[in-house]
């Protein structure tokens, strides 16, 4: 056999090779769309957990216990099941984002601003994360920075209601609330109707009533 053909035939073997083994290594992932949306919160944490034991390399798994623990005000078995999460897949930010508000939400929000500026480090176009750090910030009276976050949010995701509505409430609490009145009125143009629409009218009426003065 010449040269030129063995070599090809080492390249084809190594394709193969590397294609059956990256089949075995593939996730088995979880149904995790068979649980039914109307099971009370302990027995869908229940079938969460038995799927993760079936399904034990599935971050998806996990970060659904998390956000089902988080629902049920148990932050450490929330943060158990966010960490393993990123364990199994480290890029996993959907997961990073809700760590970092679980964190901030008892009381320790400087880990929960690392874990946000990691995400962005990630993805640095991720609007939630962007939204988060806003939130994080606005608790901590650094208006200014959550401006910024909120700001950047809305370039990547202009339809942020929420992100909008965050940034008219960090301009109101800086005085500007004309601004203030610019983002609560895109938000109810985007969505007149709801709890968000609702919660932006009490703020608006508020912020006009102080401007008619």
């Amino acid at each position: 056999m010449r040269d030129f053909e063995k070599s090809l035939l080492i390249v084809l073997l190594i394709a193969t090779l590397t294609l059956i083994l990256g089949c075995g290594a593939r996730v088995k992932r979880a149904p995790l769309g068979t649980i039914e949306t109307d099971l009370d919160a302990e027995r869908r944490i229940t079938e969460l957990e038995k799927m993760a034991a079936e399904y034990p390399e599935d971050e998806n798994v996990y970060f659904a216990l998390g956000n089902a623990f988080y629902d049920q005000a148990m932050p450490l078995e929330a943060r158990t099941n966010y960490d393993k999460a990123l364990e199994l897949n480290p890029g996993f930010n959907k997961a990073r984002i809700n760590l970092a508000m679980l964190y901030a939400e008892t009381a320790a929000p400087d880990t929960a601003l690392i874990i946000l500026e990691e995400a962005l480090r990630i993805d640095p176009s991720d609007p939630k994360a962007y939204n988060n750090l806003g939130m994080v910030h606005y608790s901590l009276g650094n208006n200014d920075r959550a401006v910024k976050a909120y700001t950047k949010a809305i370039e990547f995701d202009p339809d942020n209601v929420e992100a909008r509505y965050n940034l008219g409430l960090a301009f109101a609490e800086t005085g500007l609330l004309m601004e203030a009145v610019r983002e609560w009125r895109v938000v109810l143009e985007l969505e007149p109707e709801g709890e968000m629409a609702e919660r932006t009218r009490v703020s608006l009426d508020k912020v006009e009533k102080l401007l008619a003065r």
